[in-house]
């Protein structure tokens, strides 16, 4: 899912007929609105927040909120990105990232929004480490760690200096001296218990198509509305098999306790072809309850339309003023 996938954002038919920015969605929760679940486990001092989104790069006004409420610091944030796509794709024009409104405009009119909108996180300073915990069968990037540097070239867009061939491919790396240029470290694993070893304030992103994924492009020709060869697909195909990797998911999360995410976001990626529609919502259910089970009675914002981020009342609802810390 990088720059090669070119996707609509009328894909698929889940899409209702007033656009993407106003759908009603089936399943779990009736329409996109924060809900307060309630859970057993002990009421913690700031509880945790998830925010489910349908398009992954609508997890990023989510990312701002947390950083405007001081749920996190604004620089030096680790990012656990679970996803089978690493996601980063370059801006082409880099001055979107100048506001925060332009940029989630750009990403939404930008036919590789989806994949775009981790490194803006860098270049502004707030993101210096990531981690993506990708499935067996994603093989965009080897596992391993490499610093990489983002900034602007010459002809004003959003570049990497990093020559590996996801870069190479996808036209972002630059032998330029990059322009107002920040420093990233890249860890790509596997292993749970490796993503999971974070230190300091993070942010545990997940995409529903780690657990279950398709090519959306599948019998596409070249050239036909098709860019590449054959994108990762893979991982779960029955509520069964559902279960048991999510239950794999929450074991591993429980080594985080001692040091909970700052935020959680989900993106279901049902509507642009890549998590299964028939399993998305099981996903999302067992996902949302094991963040739950291990880290205790979160608050939920469904905002699968993409705009409750910029609503003040719902930011109100998702981040309230936090409770004093227990003495």
């Amino acid at each position: 899912r990088a720059a090669h996938a070119v996707v609509s954002h009328r894909f698929l038919s889940f899409e209702s007929s007033a656009g993407p920015r106003s759908l009603a969605w089936r399943g779990v929760g009736s329409s996109s609105s924060c809900q307060l679940l309630r859970r057993d486990q002990p009421h913690r001092w700031r509880r945790m927040f998830i925010a489910v989104v349908e398009d992954h790069h609508d997890a990023l006004p989510w990312l701002h909120v947390a950083l405007r409420k001081k749920a996190l610091p604004l620089t030096d944030i680790h990012l656990v990105h679970v996803d089978a796509h690493p996601d980063l794709g370059c801006l082409r024009d880099a001055s979107a990232i100048k506001a925060p409104r332009a940029l989630y405009d750009f990403l939404d009119e930008s036919e590789y929004g989806i994949c775009e909108w981790i490194w803006p996180l860098v270049f502004k300073g707030h993101i210096s480490k990531m981690t993506w915990l990708k499935p067996a069968f994603a093989d965009q990037i080897n596992c391993g760690s490499y610093d990489i540097t983002v900034g602007i070239d010459s002809m004003g867009a959003l570049k990497v200096d990093s020559p590996l061939s996801y870069f190479v491919e996808d036209k972002a790396f630059s032998q330029e001296v990059l322009r107002d240029s920040k420093r990233c470290r890249l860890d790509v694993t596997e292993s749970y218990k490796e993503a999971f070893s974070v230190e300091g304030p993070w942010i545990l992103d997940v995409c529903l198509d780690f657990f279950s994924c398709r090519d959306p492009f599948a019998g596409i020709p070249l050239n036909e509305s098709r860019l590449t060869g054959p994108l990762p697909s893979g991982g779960c195909n029955d509520v069964d098999a559902c279960a048991s990797a999510v239950d794999a998911f929450e074991a591993a999360l429980h080594s985080t306790k001692s040091n909970p995410p700052a935020l959680v976001t989900v993106a279901r990626s049902a509507r642009d072809g890549y998590c299964p529609p028939a399993l998305v919502d099981e996903l999302e259910r067992r996902v949302i309850d094991a963040v739950g089970r291990v880290y205790g009675d979160p608050r939920v914002c469904r905002d699968v339309g993409g705009r409750l981020a910029l609503d003040a009342a719902e930011v109100a609802r998702a981040f309230p003023p936090a409770r004093k810390r227990p003495r």
